[in-house]
């Protein structure tokens, strides 16, 4: 890079005065650039002190028109590095715009063999707020605004291609043919790239900020959107589980209004076939609805009683009608019985007239006949014997038979 001759007039130093150091904070420094080539002017003030550098931008430095040189009593002494320069040199001239030169404090050095070494300047790296902060105040956000208010909708959405990092090449054209409008923002020479390298940093800052904070609110918007639906679902399920919980209890309800009348049906005399009849179920139906209202109605012992003695005359029934020749699915429209109760009382209905030929069912009932006399209630019992509860049951009915058989043995007696 060659040394740029700034044209007569290119820059004037303003009245206002501001210390940069006073209003940003340094978040480290680094070694300004091009001090090479302006030795001379460095020697005047010697390495190892503290001076107050004046940033003077270049708009016209054919090298790099967003260059930002330091001048130490209007003697260019360096220059910013080419990355900050392009996030400063529109703020630089938004304030001299304003009626203010930016200074900053520097410090001389020198780097090399001792006096023979070379002189630099070692200049604050600020922090991105202050930055920020100075674009502002100097008017560059609303410029900015100004720039884009000149976009048509479809414009301004090509702008944000890419994350914002490479706009359309159509739009950037457009807001380069715009430039004069805008004077506050500096393009890059067109030596340095395309468009998109050469658009104004706060141009493309600005683009992007915008897009984040349309993202945080369209965030926030769905945060909100899914939080009230959320609501509402729970609100909606909380009443689904209400209506539901209302439709089991009528069934309930139902059902017990169901077992109480098919209780009361059998009070009458009627057998199962007429209860399920009436009640418009199927025989099985029917006897688990009865077993329902008996438990529910806290059947008494002797009720139990009557109940099994009833049990054992519909099995010894069944059997006769098996041997009378019907099959089963006859002896339980004969009966008003499910086939299924039927199997159970042919089974009953030959272990009940000769125990001693299934002699495994006969020690099952045995044992259950020993527990319950032992005071152990039914539950118990049923645990105790180790088997399905299906065949638990059934030992707990063979032993009420063989307890039964026993106590009209000792009358006979």
């Amino acid at each position: 890079m060659g040394s740029h001759t700034r044209r007569p007039g290119e820059y004037v130093r303003h009245a206002g005065r501001v210390l940069l150091d006073d209003y940003c904070r340094a978040t480290g420094e680094y070694y300004a650039s091009g001090t090479w080539h302006h030795q001379e002017s460095l020697s005047g003030f010697g390495a190892g002190r503290t001076v107050e550098a004046e940033l003077v931008p270049e708009p016209h430095n054919p090298w790099d028109a967003r260059a930002v040189a330091l001048d130490l009593d209007g003697r260019r002494v360096g220059y910013l590095p080419a990355t900050s320069a392009k996030m400063w040199h529109d703020v630089v001239r938004a304030w001299n715009a304003a009626g203010y030169a930016l200074y900053a404090r520097a410090e001389t050095n020198r780097w090399g063999d001792g006096e023979a070494g070379s002189l630099g300047l070692t200049v604050p790296a600020w922090d991105w707020e202050s930055l920020l902060a100075l674009a502002e105040a100097a008017g560059l956000r609303a410029g900015w605004q100004a720039a884009m208010a000149e976009l048509d909708a479809q414009q301004r959405l090509l702008l944000c291609e890419d994350g914002g990092y490479s706009p359309d090449e159509s739009v950037l054209k457009a807001m380069w043919k715009r430039r004069a409008r805008h004077p506050l923002f500096r393009w890059g020479a067109p030596g340095e790239g395309d468009l998109t390298e050469r658009m104004p940093f706060w141009y493309g800052y600005f683009v992007r900020e915008r897009m984040r904070e349309e993202t945080g609110r369209e965030r926030e918007r769905l945060r909100l959107a899914r939080s009230v639906k959320a609501a509402l679902l729970g609100e909606f399920r909380a009443e689904i589980g209400r209506r539901r919980e209302r439709e089991r209890e009528q069934a309930r309800l139902l059902r017990r209004q169901q077992d109480e009348r098919a209780l009361r049906l059998q009070g009458e005399g009627r057998s199962v076939s007429d209860v399920a009849a009436v009640l418009g179920l199927t025989p099985k139906q029917a006897e688990n609805a009865l077993a329902r209202a008996r438990q529910a109605a806290g059947v008494t012992a002797r009720r139990v009683a009557d109940l099994q003695t009833e049990r054992r005359r519909d099995a010894a029934r069944a059997v006769g009608l098996k041997r009378s020749g019907l099959a089963r699915a006859q002896i339980a429209r004969a009966m008003g019985r499910s086939a299924d109760t039927v199997d159970e009382l042919l089974k009953d209905g030959l272990f009940y007239e000769t125990p001693h030929d299934q002699p495994e069912r006969l020690e099952l009932a045995r044992r259950c006949a020993d527990l319950r006399a032992a005071g152990l209630v039914k539950e118990e019992v049923l645990s105790r014997l180790a088997v399905s509860r299906k065949q638990a049951l059934r030992a707990f009915r063979d032993a009420a038979f063989l307890e039964a058989q026993g106590a009209q043995g000792a009358q006979e007696v």
